[in-house]
């Protein structure tokens, strides 16, 4: 070997180490590869089987994973897991990469010690991204404490306020849940004025992704039920805000049955969860609920007398608060729409009735109308209707604050 080439050879950087993580149980540690190829950091689901004894199974979207007892359900490309009831949030979504499934390493060292009933616990690596997965002995597992599902529980965070965004002049920090409606094998409606064979699920989508990044740019934590081309459970949508979610928006398209004026109606109109008054608002809640007939699995929602007790009470809970949301983001819309303004409505839309906190329905217009579809297909359009959805949320969350404000302590005499 040349002098010259040997120097190359020593001198030459040196590719990063795998990431890995570790998994120590009674029986032994092993160490499994992590990869970030889709942004975020994922395990093979099948290297967790020989230490773990977990158990996976694919069907369509649908992945099913058993650990010590519980059963975790995902869905691929949606961020959240439902395990016992219980919905819990994930940082990644799971998806399929070579015939292999892989996990968010989110699930694996928070939703994992969290949900199995103190089996396990999760020990970060100094300074890294991964760590151990340690299994306990049984004899000193201590019972899990799931997140709290409480409509009660605090939407803000107790710290104290701190400057305001320059951009929004909000002090505290926000969470919202956006759902883009419809999806995998549920297209939505045909869009019959949407080109290059775009429906429905296309443009709720592109909007959802649209208004995140809006959010994000405002400083506020925005969530989204599917960030791919993915079938969710309108029951498990709403559900994933609660806890550190301020609010739940749904994103959809209208459309008019056939007829003499299918093509003349347009226009932007948004929805809180109460009963229908109009025969038109019944007819757009029952259009957008039919996506439940293409869900297969069982869904984690409350049935039964009790499940409508607890329906019941938090649509009330929030039933102010949800109807002013729907008038701020109306009016905003509005404002940019060329279909015109079709004002704030109310309807038994099952996807809101999940959500623990104030909760709307966008309908962006009318894929129906010549207009309303050239506008929602394109991309200023599409960045219109998210920036204006967004501007009025920072004005409800504005509205929020004042509300919530500690006066001040009153002077001694």
């Amino acid at each position: 070997m040349s002098v010259l080439l040997w120097l190359v050879l020593v001198t030459a950087p040196r590719a990063p180490a795998p990431q890995a993580v570790l998994i120590a149980t009674p029986r032994g540690e092993t160490s499994v590869p992590v990869t970030t190829e889709r942004g975020t950091a994922a395990v093979a689901a099948p290297r967790l089987g020989p230490p773990l004894g977990l158990t996976v199974a694919l069907d369509g979207s649908r992945v099913t994973v058993g650990l010590s007892g519980v059963v975790f359900v995902f869905q691929l490309g949606a961020p959240f897991v439902r395990a016992g009831g219980v919905v819990y949030g994930l940082v990644g979504e799971p998806y399929v990469a070579r015939d292999t499934v892989f996990l968010p390493l989110h699930w694996l060292a928070d939703c994992v010690p969290r949900a199995v009933g103190g089996r396990y616990r999760w020990e970060p690596a100094p300074g890294g991204n991964t760590g151990r997965l340690v299994e306990l002995p049984i004899a000193s597992a201590v019972t899990a404490t799931p997140p709290s599902t409480s409509s009660t529980a605090p939407v803000l965070p107790p710290s104290p306020a701190s400057a305001p965004n320059p951009i929004t002049g909000l002090r505290l920090r926000h969470g919202v849940v956006i759902d883009p409606g419809h999806g995998g094998v549920d297209p939505g409606n045909p869009g019959r004025y949407f080109p290059s064979g775009l429906v429905e699920k296309d443009i709720t989508l592109a909007i959802g992704r649209l208004l995140r990044a809006e959010l994000t740019r405002r400083a506020i934590v925005a969530t989204l039920t599917r960030s791919t081309d993915t079938l969710i459970d309108l029951a498990d949508r709403g559900a994933l805000c609660k806890a550190a979610c301020d609010l739940f928006v749904s994103i959809h398209v209208n459309a008019m049955p056939d007829g003499r004026r299918a093509d003349r109606v347009s226009g932007v109109e948004t929805y809180f969860l109460s009963d229908a008054k109009t025969e038109d608002q019944q007819r757009v809640a029952q259009m957008e609920n039919e996506a439940i007939s293409f869900e297969t699995g069982t869904s984690s929602a409350a049935t039964g007398p009790l499940g409508f007790i607890l329906r019941d009470l938090q649509v009330n809970e929030y039933l102010r608060e949800s109807a002013q949301l729907a008038q701020l983001v109306q009016d905003s819309a509005a404002r940019i729409h060329p279909g015109g303004d079709r004002g704030v409505q109310q309807a038994g839309f099952t996807v809101l009735t999940t959500a623990r906190r104030p909760a709307i329905l966008v309908e962006t217009g009318f894929a129906t109308n010549r207009t309303d579809g050239a506008f929602l297909a394109s991309s200023l359009g599409q960045h219109k209707i998210a920036s204006a959805i967004a501007d009025g949320i920072v004005a409800y969350l504005l509205e929020l604050e004042r509300k919530r404000a500690v006066a001040p302590p009153a002077r001694g005499r």
